[in-house]
C-alpha cells in the first residue's frame, strides 16, 4: 500500500487535546499502518508528543501557544471572553502564517486538527486553500456569556452565529468531516442565540459523534475495589478534584482544599485527592 501522509495539528489550550490525539494516532496506525503522521503543536502539548517518539515539524517551535492568552484572561472561576478573543487575534493570525509556510513546502494527504479553531475558521473564509480532506474534532459546541455585559453577550452571539455558519460552509459537501468527542446529550438543548438554530440539532446535522476518547479501555477500571486498592486507598470516602492541564482553574482546586476541613468534621474518614493539569 502506498504511503498517506497525514498532518495532525493539536491545538487549542491545555493537554486533554493531546492526550486523545495520541490515541487516536495510536488507532490509526492500528488499522492503517502505511500511514505517516507528523505534528504540529505548541508547548506544552509538544511535551508529551517528543515523549511519545512522534515526529513534530520545526514549525512546532514558533506555533503560538494559546494557553498564555486564556490564562492572563481567567480570573477567579471564570475566564473573560472579550479579552481572550482580543489578545487572540494576533496569535490565530500567527499560527494561520505559520500553516501557510507548511503546506507550501510539504503535501498531505489528509489534515486532521483538534480544536485548532483559527485553520478552521480560515479555510471556511478561504483565507487558506487546500485540496486535500480536512477533519476538525470538536468537545463542545456554543459559546455562553458569562457576565452581564451587553457587549459580551453581543460578541457571543455573533460568534456563535459565525460558528453555526463556519459549519455550513465547511461541513455540507462531503469532503471534510467534524467530528465531535462525546455524546449529544453533552451538548446543551438550547438556541445558539437570538435568531439562531438548536445547539443540539445543528451538530447532528453537521458532526459525527465519536464517544469519548480515552486512552485505556474503560472496561479494565469497571472494578471500583481492585482499582482503589491497586491505588493504594481503601474502602473510605474518596473524593477526587480534578481540573484541566491550564493554571486555569487553581481557585477551584483551592477552594475544595478549604472545603476539606469542614467536610472532615462531618466524615473524619474522609480521603481527598487534588490532580492539577
Amino acid at each position: 500500500m502506498a504511503t498517506k501522509t497525514i498532518l495532525y495539528v493539536s491545538g487549542s489550550i491545555g493537554l486533554g487535546h493531546v492526550t486523545r490525539d495520541l490515541a487516536i494516532a495510536r488507532e490509526l496506525r492500528k488499522q492503517y499502518p502505511e500511514v505517516e503522521l507528523s505534528w504540529l503543536a505548541s508547548h506544552p502539548a509538544t511535551i508529551p508528543l517528543k515523549e511519545a517518539g512522534e515526529k513534530l515539524l520545526p514549525e512546532a517551535d514558533i506555533y503560538a501557544n494559546a494557553n498564555i492568552h486564556a490564562e492572563k484572561a481567567a480570573r477567579g472561576f471564570g475566564m473573560n471572553l472579550l479579552k481572550y478573543l482580543s489578545n487572540e487575534r494576533k496569535t490565530s493570525w500567527h499560527n494561520i502564517k505559520v500553516f501557510k509556510q507548511i503546506i507550501r513546502r510539504e503535501q498531505f494527504d489528509v489534515f486532521i486538527a483538534d480544536e485548532a479553531y483559527e485553520l478552521a475558521v480560515a479555510l471556511a473564509m478561504k483565507m487558506i486553500l487546500i485540496d486535500s480532506p480536512f477533519v476538525m474534532i470538536y468537545d463542545f459546541f456554543g459559546l455562553n456569556p458569562m457576565t452581564k455585559n451587553p457587549i459580551e453577550k453581543f460578541i457571543t452571539n455573533l460568534s456563535n452565529r459565525m460558528w453555526a455558519r463556519w459549519n455550513r460552509k465547511l461541513f455540507s459537501a462531503g469532503k471534510n468531516l467534524a467530528l465531535f468527542a462525546g455524546e449529544p446529550e453533552d451538548i446543551p438543548d438550547e438556541k445558539l442565540g437570538f435568531l439562531l438554530p438548536c445547539r443540539r440539532d445543528h451538530a447532528k446535522a453537521y458532526y459525527k459523534f465519536t464517544g469519548y476518547i480515552l486512552p485505556f479501555d474503560p472496561a479494565e477500571y469497571s472494578n471500583n475495589t481492585r482499582v482503589r486498592e491497586k491505588l493504594g486507598y481503601g474502602k473510605e470516602p474518596l473524593v477526587v478534584c480534578s481540573i484541566g492541564g491550564t493554571a486555569i482553574g487553581k481557585e477551584l482546586l483551592v477552594l475544595c482544599g478549604r472545603a476539606y476541613p469542614i467536610i472532615k468534621r462531618k466524615v473524619p474518614d474522609l480521603h481527598m485527592v487534588l490532580i492539577c493539569g
